[in-house]
């Protein structure tokens, strides 16, 4: 009986989420870890994206990487754009650029022939609507795409999708694909875990 009631309660202590990872796209050979990171989310309202960021910073740098935030280095609130963002790479010289949204909130019907879906291309292209905020809708299924990008050559070259079911609060939500972004990144070698 002490034996069944301890197997109970261990199931359900680990009943907490966990995220299904799918990697959706990979260019590049083997390569040292990027140093110097920018990581901009653009899930959520606001104070819902600066805890993604706040939250993938303390996980990189607990690990020893050099990451920084989007909104400390263009202020709070201030809209994503290519000139931001190329401005950002070229006074910080960052070496990577870290892209985390919600799947399916660029959308294709709003700019004819811009490349949306696995071909989004932060650098090529504006995506206004990523400035709007995507509320993050617990009790269901939540769909991330995380992309790397090479900022020297302005190239996407990792993407996954991060699924996570049944959560039941959105700093959940955030811890969960936190934990889970960061540990494909180092298990791939584009940061130092």
């Amino acid at each position: 009986m002490l034996i069944a009631t301890l197997l109970v309660l261990c199931g359900c202590a680990t009943t907490a989420p966990a995220s299904t990872v799918i990697k959706t796209w990979q260019d590049f050979d083997n390569r040292a870890p990027f140093a110097n990171v920018l990581l901009i989310s653009v899930a959520g309202d606001f104070p819902t994206r600066v805890r993604f960021e706040q939250e993938l910073v303390r996980a990189f740098s607990s690990k020893g990487a050099n990451a920084t935030a989007f909104y400390t280095v263009v202020g709070r609130r201030a809209q994503l754009t290519r000139k931001i963002l190329n401005d950002a790479i070229t006074v910080r010289e960052f070496d990577a650029v870290i892209l985390t949204r919600v799947k399916g909130q660029e959308r294709a019907e709003l700019v004819m022939n811009r490349p949306t879906g696995s071909r989004f291309d932060l650098f090529l292209y504006d995506y206004e609507e990523l400035n709007i905020p995507t509320p993050i809708k617990t009790g269901s299924t939540v769909s991330f795409v995380v992309e790397v990008y090479d900022a020297p050559a302005r190239k996407k070259i990792w993407a996954i999708e991060s699924l996570l079911f049944d959560t039941d609060s959105v700093e959940s939500v955030v811890s969960e694909q936190v934990a889970a972004i960061a540990a494909e990144l180092g298990k791939d070698g584009l940061i130092e875990l």
